[in-house]
């Protein structure tokens, strides 16, 4: 039996302007009632694709791409949408559908407003008012964009919170969509964290608290407050839930639960609605909006938090995890997007040859959260490079000169030294000194010869470390305050 697939889609202007004509309820009836009255289409078997929340110039849709590979495999031979700007408003794209692309598949498409029947159309040409009114939505979908980052940026600035799914510890105000309250069954747990952080508990062992505590997880509130099963997409919600330490940090850097309302931290344009078009905002830029709800955490508590956190940032404080022995750039590395601190993710693959390789790259796991695209910085690369920019800063080769030169006149003194003591005895044995001058002459000499050889010792091992082929954590400690790289590429080191 042939299918006619009922596409609908709701974009996040419509759902900003609350355009009731255009919701997925709406759309759904008047494409049925179409359907009904057409005796020629009403026998049709009918299957929805419903993309709600997604821009017509975006084509990474899922129900839209569930559609076309439908289309493809010969399940669905009819299509009808609202009008056209619902299927897709890109204008050239749209054109090559109706023109080459659904003539060739045999597909009927149907776009009622727009009075478009493809089975009508002579030859595969499009009517010329229907190209008019493509090329208007081409037009209008790069306005609209501009038009929605205002009317979010009017939201913002007053205060209300557009996100559908509040951060943990918080819920949507029944009374208010535009605001959050506490949330009773997991505020207390915010309160808890930041409480155990400051008793002196790392990330890691906070986790382990609430795992053994069986405290509810961020994912699995989200699940209940939001009714949206993410069990395929997160397969531990169900059967293992767990806390991990990457929630406890996320919980620990946000201001929201000091009342503070923290917006535009990521500049995305909706015209392409694609991921590579978002750009990571510094934090300067971010808007705020100070006693916006009410606070789970007080901003003293919170900025005693931040203290703590950037007092253990370069010291190993964390007792039960050793992380700086994986690489001594850990905890120096930033990311020139965000301005946190890189963390390092290591892995073994094993070789053809059966020797395995391990590989350890630096990533910045905000930016990845907030969809920015990011290149990571390969360890085994960059700290050959921060070593040699030591090095240079330092001017290491005049310094091994002076090194080697002090080597060789402190070995003369000492020759000298030795000497002199020699002919000290001669005089002692000839009875031109006395026995208790000879004895304070002797470890006067040999006290100034000790003297030389502990600075030539410490000099040998100064010039080891100069010479080592890899970079220290000594070294990270001595010279080294920050370092803002992207990617393998070093693009500003400040100096201690």
């Amino acid at each position: 039996m042939s299918k006619i697939a009922l596409y609908i889609r709701l974009s996040v202007e419509d759902q900003i302007k609350f355009k009731e004509s255009e919701s997925i309820i709406s759309q759904r009836m008047y494409l049925n009632d179409y359907l009904n009255q057409n005796t020629e289409l009403k026998h049709l078997e009918r299957v929805e694709y419903i993309d709600d929340g997604y821009s017509g110039t975006n084509e990474n849709r899922p129900s839209y791409q569930r559609l076309l590979e439908d289309v493809k495999s010969g399940q669905v031979t009819n299509i009808i949408v609202k009008d056209m700007s619902r299927f897709l408003r890109d204008y050239i794209t749209l054109g090559d559908y109706l023109e080459n692309i659904f003539p060739f598949l045999g597909i009927r498409f149907i776009a009622i407003n727009d009075g478009y029947d493809s089975s009508k159309e002579v030859g595969n040409g499009v009517e010329l008012d229907v190209q008019f009114k493509n090329l208007m939505y081409d037009f209008y979908a790069k306005d609209a964009s501009a038009k929605v980052k205002a009317v979010k940026k009017t939201l913002n600035e007053q205060g209300k919170i557009q996100s559908w799914n509040p951060p943990y510890g918080y819920m949507k105000d029944p009374e208010d969509k535009y605001k959050i309250i506490p949330d009773e069954e997991t505020s207390w747990v915010v309160k808890k964290i930041y409480e155990l952080y400051l008793e002196g508990l790392s990330t890691r062992k906070i986790k382990d608290y609430l795992n053994e505590n069986e405290i509810i997880t961020p994912a699995q509130r989200k699940l209940q407050l939001t009714k949206m099963d993410y069990s395929k997409r997160y397969t531990a919600i169900k059967d293992n839930p767990a806390w991990n330490f990457s929630s406890v940090i996320d919980i620990l850097a946000d201001e929201i639960y000091t009342g503070t309302y923290v917006y535009s931290r990521v500049d995305k344009s909706l015209v392409n609605g694609t991921k590579e078009k978002s750009k990571y905002l510094p934090k300067e830029d971010w808007g705020r909006v100070v006693n916006n709800h009410e606070e789970i955490i007080s901003k003293d508590v919170f900025d005693e938090v931040q203290e703590l956190k950037a007092s253990k940032r370069f010291k190993d404080k964390n007792t039960d995890y050793k992380w700086h022995n994986h690489s001594p750039l850990q905890g120096f590395l930033y990311c020139p997007e965000c301005g946190h601190v890189l963390a390092m993710t290591r892995s073994k693959r094993q070789r053809k040859d059966g020797t395995v390789k391990e590989h350890r790259y630096f990533r910045c796991r905000y930016c990845k959260n907030d969809g920015v695209k990011i290149i990571g910085s390969n360890a085994d690369k960059v700290e050959p490079l921060v070593l040699e920019a030591i090095k240079v800063k330092y001017d290491i080769s005049s310094e091994i000169h002076e090194q080697k030169k002090y080597l060789i006149d402190s070995d003369v003194l000492i020759q000298d030294l030795e000497s002199k003591k020699l002919a000290s005895y001669e005089k002692y044995k000839l009875g031109k000194m006395t026995r208790l001058d000879f004895i304070e002459e002797k470890k006067k000499l040999d006290d100034e010869i000790d003297a030389l050889k502990n600075e030539q010792s410490k000099k040998v091992v100064q010039q080891a470390n100069i010479h080592e082929e890899k970079l220290t954590r000594k070294l990270m400690e001595k010279d080294i305050k920050s370092i803002i790289v992207r990617g393998n590429q070093i693009l500003k080191i400040e100096w201690k």
